[in-house]
């Protein structure tokens, strides 16, 4: 029988993944079923940090300025792109090409 390892996550980690969540779109469900994460759990943790200092910081709306962006075909030697996502928490993922 297969076991997943279990990942210990401190509030950090939680606050990444609930703000991912939020950013994805997907039901809570859904988003758990994907990352192979115990929904009650995570359900329990996102509570928790509602209610917590990084309230403010946790959100269940998603602000999108566009729902699509076009990078053009990545092979070619096109212009310089560069894409930043701000997920909350402090993280911000950077996308560049060229």
């Amino acid at each position: 029988m297969f076991q997943r390892k279990r990942i210990r996550r401190g509030t950090a980690g939680w606050l990444q993944l609930v703000s991912r969540c939020a950013g994805s779109g997907m039901s809570v469900r859904d988003f758990c079923r994907r990352e192979g994460i115990n929904a009650t759990l995570f359900r329990r943790w996102q509570s928790r940090l509602a209610g917590s200092e990084y309230g403010g910081k946790v959100s269940t709306a998603v602000e999108v300025a566009e729902p699509f962006i076009d990078l053009g075909d990545l092979r070619s030697n096109a212009q310089r792109l560069e894409v930043r996502l701000d997920l909350g928490g402090g993280i911000i993922l950077s996308i560049a090409r060229g």
